[in-house]
């Protein structure tokens, strides 16, 4: 672990934390998680109760995306070590696109290819099979639980849509009862996306610790959330 930690300075360190301190070396991404007694950026308390799940229910989900999408468009991190509160990926260059003066600077034509690729993006995650056939909406995580707590009152796993719904009152007449949950990133946030130093396309997808099979990919949680102009229509059209 030290060898990797002493590399982790103030200068690796580009933002400040919120649940992790991201390290940002020339060919890797440290992940460290905050320790119970720390806080995130303007005292952000993070939900230390499943950071930890979130971080292996990454590694699961990014294996997923290996074992089953040899061919998949874009790039995504390889897990190179795990430490006893961290764990190492792959970097991925590009431009990371996490504030809206950022997005404000992207084209019209930009953002129009941008949203279809994120589009075929979400198509190909949705063709990964679920191997367990009695939860059919569940995370990769060994607890098959959701790890969106703000969003939901019951967090899984589901044996059915209809049994999600139950559980989650307030997203009927989000979703369809009898939709069909595929394999989806479920953060389709823009800081989350690693573009071309142009800004034309996306050249990786990182931060898979929310990842499930979910309703329609996760669409109406997508539509409650992002609020960017081009943006919050992604999943415009999906079925």
């Amino acid at each position: 672990d030290n060898a990797w930690l002493s590399k982790c300075t103030r200068q690796t360190l580009p933002v400040p934390p919120l649940e992790r301190y991201i390290h940002i070396l020339p060919d890797n991404v440290v992940k460290k998680r905050l320790a119970p007694h720390e806080r995130g950026e303007k005292g952000y308390v993070p939900d230390f109760a499943t950071l930890k799940d979130r971080d292996d229910n990454e590694i699961a989900a990014i294996k997923l995306v290996e074992d089953n999408l040899p061919n998949f468009t874009v790039r995504v991190p390889k897990l190179v070590y795990q430490g006893a509160d961290f764990n190492v990926w792959t970097r991925i260059p590009g431009v990371c696109v996490d504030r809206v003066e950022q997005w404000a600077k992207i084209s019209p034509r930009q953002m129009q290819g941008l949203v279809y690729q994120a589009r075929d993006l979400i198509l190909q995650l949705s063709r990964i099979p679920n191997p367990y056939p009695d939860y059919i909406v569940r995370s990769p995580h060994d607890t098959g639980r959701l790890f969106r707590p703000k969003q939901f009152s019951d967090v899984g796993p589901f044996t059915s849509v209809q049994s999600l719904l139950a559980g989650n009152p307030h997203l009927e007449g989000e979703i369809h009862p009898y939709s069909r949950p595929v394999f989806s990133h479920m953060d389709w946030d823009m800081s989350n996306i690693i573009l071309a130093p142009n800004l034309d396309y996306i050249i990786g997808v990182v931060d898979f610790e929310r990842a499930a099979w979910f309703p329609e990919g996760g669409k109406a949680l997508h539509n409650a959330v992002f609020q960017w102009d081009g943006w919050k229509e992604l999943f415009d059209g999906s079925e």
